[in-house]
């Protein structure tokens, strides 16, 4: 954790047994080297979008998302999708139960 911070990590969380590092993409391969030259293993490395914040969706709009995000998913030219939404429990159990 120290590791990762000094070389200018925003923050480090515990996932699991392993850590999550994250970083702005400026310092991402000051961060990555540091970490390697103090021998941590390092399982996966990549530049992703993260939301600020976060809407909380409701059963309707999850819907509609979702069905959105299978056709973006189903589509050959689109790679990857970043998004900042948020569907609750109780209303995947809503929609699940459907």
């Amino acid at each position: 954790m120290e590791i990762a911070l000094e070389a200018g990590a925003d923050d480090v969380k515990r996932d699991g047994d392993n850590f999550a590092v994250t970083c702005d993409p400026a310092v991402y391969r000051e961060v990555g080297k540091a970490l390697a030259d103090a021998g941590v293993p390092i399982d996966s490395s990549q530049v992703t979008r993260l939301p600020k914040n976060t809407v909380d969706l409701d059963a309707e709009n999850a819907r509609k998302v979702l069905k959105l995000l299978e056709r973006l998913d189903d589509h050959d030219d689109v790679q990857s999708v970043a998004s900042n939404f948020n569907i609750p429990d109780e209303v995947m159990a809503e929609i699940g139960e459907e």
